[in-house]
């Protein structure tokens, strides 16, 4: 008796461990849709109409026919927006169609026919914006549904084709509004982000290629490379060295973020936390510690490359928001202090989005260049 408990519990175990569901309170046989048994969100980047199927899955073959229907049910959105702390968008109906709401699994199978859902057009999406589709087991025939993998939430991201500015030939700017301005003194504060490629990282002493910041005192600095690390490592100067261990490839958009908590340094790359370190500093100093400048720190520094989307918060964003906004965000978005989108292609400047005046000027390398057809976030093979 005692060995045929233990092999009950082994069995109950290794189901959920299989279907990954937090739920799963009978073990009987169970529907569920496909996929969820390991994420219950998928995502997809598009840049034109697109289709791709979805099914439901039985925890067993099938003794007969089992008749499936999926719903959309848009009103899930704003639930998950609450629960998840997200800002996805319900994505307009005249976007998207699923050619058919039922499916079967058929005898002797464990998975249904696929169901296409179809985007026919990025028309009327918003730039920037992300948007998540519920698709829901509405009903299933035999079985019960398992309920906390009945919906598979389909996060959508449009590519925006846009310009970005080519930091190469010894370009630079700055921002000379931040030194007239004594409210940016002390901030308590602070998430700083961008997207970069690199053509080239320096191989020259002291091999820094500066991306962003104010690098006098260390104040707070964005950069690949120093003396003591790779030309190629991604480096947060602010008194504290942030140093994550991963090397950048040239070629390669990478999107980095650096939250400064108060106590605490995040660095983020591609949205994921790359490395973190306690805060030995105080508040972050934009008004009389230096020029703030883009691609440019002591004596040059220079980054061979090209740089898009970079902000300022003066607020610790989340992953959830970094991850959701690399390429672009609500110009009028609460506590972002400066956004240079770096799209504009004016040849003297680049635009400070939010209105707020901190427009970024040339500092060295004359003219603006600026780089066009530029997709972000890149399509998915």
């Amino acid at each position: 008796m005692k060995t045929f408990n233990k092999i009950q519990i082994l069995t109950a175990f290794l189901f959920l461990l299989l279907t990954g569901c937090k739920n799963a309170e009978e073990l009987n046989h169970l529907i569920y849709m496909t996929g969820t048994e390991k994420t219950t969100v998928s995502r997809i980047t598009i840049d034109g109409p697109q289709s791709f199927g979805v099914s439901a899955t039985c925890t067993a073959k099938a003794e007969q026919d089992l008749h499936i229907t999926f719903r959309i049910d848009d009103s899930l959105v704003e639930q998950y927006n609450a629960e998840k702390g997200t800002n996805f968008k319900v994505l307009p109906k005249e976007c998207y169609n699923m050619e058919q709401m039922e499916s079967v699994i058929e005898q002797g199978s464990c998975v249904s026919t696929p169901v296409m859902f179809n985007i026919t057009t990025t028309e009327g999406m918003e730039d920037g914006a992300v948007y998540l589709v519920p698709i829901s087991l509405a009903s299933a025939e035999g079985y019960p549904i398992l309920e906390s993998c009945r919906t598979n939430y389909i996060v959508i991201n449009r590519t925006i084709i846009t310009k970005v500015l080519s930091l190469s030939g010894s370009r630079s700017l700055n921002v000379p509004k931040f030194k007239e301005s004594p409210e940016l003194q002390s901030i308590p504060q602070v998430t700083m982000e961008c997207r970069v490629k690199v053509n080239k990282f320096c191989n020259s002493d002291p091999y820094i290629s500066s991306i962003m910041g104010i690098e006098y005192d260390e104040n707070f600095l964005l950069r690949f490379g120093d003396v003591t690390i790779k030309n190629n490592q991604f480096q947060v100067t602010a008194k504290d060295q942030v140093t994550p261990e991963m090397t950048f490839d040239t070629g390669k958009w990478y999107h980095l973020a650096v939250v400064f908590t108060g106590s605490q340094f995040i660095v983020y790359v591609d949205g994921e936390v790359a490395a973190t370190k306690q805060a030995t500093r105080g508040p972050l100093n934009l008004y009389d510690g230096g020029d703030f400048n883009f691609g440019y720190s002591y004596n040059g520094r220079y980054l061979d490359g090209y740089i898009s989307e970079a902000r300022i918060w003066t607020r610790v964003l989340s992953q959830v928001e970094i991850q959701e906004n690399m390429c672009y965000v609500q110009p009028d978005s609460e506590d972002l202090l400066a956004y240079w989108r770096f799209n504009d292609g004016d040849s003297k400047k680049a635009k400070d989005f939010t209105g707020h005046g901190y427009d970024a000027e040339i500092k060295t390398g004359g003219s603006l260049q600026w780089a066009e057809g530029i997709k972000c976030p890149e399509p998915q093979n």
